[in-house]
């Protein structure tokens, strides 16, 4: 039989060409995996003899003292510079003068038995030691003013211990272990956090998606106005002056979605809150889950514009050494909190509320009053307490006349 089929006659050249398109679309469609692959996977070693990757050892300001600085800074450049990937800290002492700045995308994973440590010298005239460890920000954009706003910085973020890793500050007046604003997707897990001196290990602003769990915080000096938190939930505002960072737009963002779990509190002046409030920016969705505080100066935990706040499964015992007035949880201007299933142990009063307004810096900010359910006051009802001078919650409605205007609600089960 004839084959009827017409046989059609591409010229030679059509030929080339078609082969040429053929093998152009069969490489471009592998191309994007092989370079992102070899982006994302970027995995970097360095213990505590490791050099700089770039010519940052041939500088004049590269010393004894500084050299750590110089190394982990070379190598979040060069995650940076490719997207993202891996950096880990093998067992040693790190001691760290200036800032390292965390790009997107970026995991440090600090291996058993890493201690990194605040330096106070930097053994140069050129610079000073700064008073942080850490800030989620690019190395390019710390220099930009104004380079981040709302939640639209540097995300996908973790810093894991691995065993029992340790962030130290030393003592060092007024410095904070880790800084976030205008951050998202952030996991901070299994760290010692030590040595508090006024500043915070955490401070938490602006910033959305960020999960605290299995680290323990402990030990502090007392610090001048005796309020300072472990971890700091704050919003970045130039009237309250409570965050420096001039790459912030200062735009008053709240924090969103926060999870703090399973950590221990130990020996602070308080564990976590929020002493200074922008006006009409509450921060959502504040799960404190699970977590052991203990021996605080002051109040464990303070509420502070804060809307739809979880405080569920703790155990905070021995505040302020059981004095008179002090709080295992004081609220202010908040909106329906979830409060049950704690243990309030060893404390003058399980829970206070009352109306508040910033002192000093933002003092032109109105008085916040808080807006609480029914419903969140009987949830409150479940909590057990143990030696405690006081077995309800006293809800002051009227700012600054908290004898006169003192409701007295049942707290929990003694």
């Amino acid at each position: 039989m004839k084959n009827n089929k017409k046989r059609i006659k591409v010229p030679r050249r059509g030929i080339v060409t078609v082969m040429i398109i053929a093998c152009i679309f069969s490489v471009c469609k592998t191309m994007p995996f092989v370079v992102q692959a070899k982006s994302l996977s970027s995995v970097y070693t360095i213990t505590t003899t490791s050099k700089p990757c770039d010519k940052s050892a041939n500088y004049t300001t590269y010393n004894k003292y500084t050299r750590y600085y110089y190394t982990i800074t070379s190598y979040l450049k060069k995650l940076e510079n490719t997207g993202g990937g891996t950096l880990i800290l093998e067992k040693g002492v790190y001691k760290i003068t200036n800032t390292l700045y965390i790009p997107a995308n970026v995991t440090i994973k600090l291996k058993d038995g890493v201690k990194i440590v605040k330096g106070t010298k930097t053994g140069t005239s050129k610079f000073g030691a700064s008073h942080s460890i850490f800030q989620m920000c690019s190395n390019s954009n710390s220099v930009k003013k104004g380079a981040y706003r709302k939640y639209n910085g540097e995300s996908n973020i973790a810093i894991v211990g691995e065993g029992k890793a340790e962030i130290d500050l030393n003592y060092d007046v007024d410095t904070v272990g880790i800084m976030m604003c205008h951050n998202s997707s952030i996991t901070i897990s299994n760290i010692i956090f030590s040595n508090m001196y006024s500043g915070h290990f955490i401070e938490l602003d602006a910033s959305k998606d960020v999960t605290i769990t299995k680290c323990t915080f402990q030990n502090h000096k007392d610090s001048p106005n005796n309020n300072k938190e472990a971890i700091n939930l704050d919003t970045p505002d130039k009237v309250t002056n409570g965050f420096h960072a001039e790459w912030s737009s200062y735009d008053k963002t709240p924090n969103k979605n926060i999870t703090i779990s399973d950590c221990t509190f130990e020996d602070l002046e308080r564990a976590i809150g929020t002493h200074k409030y922008s006006e009409n920016k509450l921060h959502e969705n504040v799960q404190i889950l699970n977590n052991v505080i203990s021996n605080c100066d002051q109040d464990a935990i303070r509420v502070m514009n804060w809307e739809k706040p979880v405080i569920k499964g703790n155990i905070i015992s021995n505040v302020a050494d059981k004095k008179a007035g002090m709080r295992a949880i004081l609220m202010s201007g908040v909106i329906d909190p979830q409060i049950s299933e704690n243990v309030f142990k060893k404390v003058s009063r399980p829970i206070q509320i009352i109306p508040w307004k910033n002192d000093g810096d933002g003092s032109e900010y109105d008085i916040i009053y808080s807006v609480i359910s029914t419903e969140c006051i009987e949830l409150m009802k479940n909590n057990v307490l143990e030696e405690c001078d006081e077995n309800f919650i006293r809800y002051n409605k009227t700012y600054n006349e908290y004898k006169e205007n003192t409701e007295k609600i049942p707290v929990g089960i003694n």
